[in-house]
């Protein structure tokens, strides 16, 4: 059985839940120095000039354009009853180089978090003035992602 609760005329079921991952990008730098850089599990990592593959190792036509690593920040999805994403973010924004992410940024590169939810419910949740500061200090962007439903 689901148990829920209501939040401001909205009901989050503690089958609500949220992954976070951290994405960089660049147009120059290969994968091995952004991964250096963090102490992170590798989720996938693409190198600028390297042949594309597919997710199996198979080689694809063509070479990566740019730089691509993708970073897991937990192991499986985390609940929102639980854990909240605006401390969850912080936290992991606390750990990083932040110097190093806005080098990536300012020289063609790119960062994201990647927030993806899955709830068959109603979701509500909200990113602090100072996470959101934080954010475009290190010059991070957020992508979201929501699915579920029946």
């Amino acid at each position: 059985m689901v148990s829920s609760r209501s939040l401001g005329g909205f009901t989050v079921s503690e089958n609500s839940t949220f992954r976070l991952t951290l994405h960089l990008s660049h147009p120059t730098i290969a994968a091995a120095e952004i991964i250096e850089k963090f102490a992170l599990p590798t989720r996938f990592s693409q190198s600028v000039g390297n042949q594309k593959k597919t997710k199996n190792g198979k080689d694809l036509d063509g070479i990566y354009k740019l730089t691509n690593v993708s970073f897991c920040l937990h192991d499986s999805p985390l609940n929102f009853e639980e854990v909240s994403i605006d401390h969850f973010m912080k936290s992991q924004l606390e750990s990083y180089d932040i110097g190093y992410i806005q080098s990536l940024v300012e020289t063609g590169g790119g960062a994201n978090f990647l927030v993806g939810v899955f709830s068959n419910e109603n979701v509500m949740f909200n990113l602090s003035l100072e996470t959101i500061n934080m954010l475009s200090v290190a010059k991070i962007s957020v992508n979201y992602d929501f699915y579920g439903g029946e």
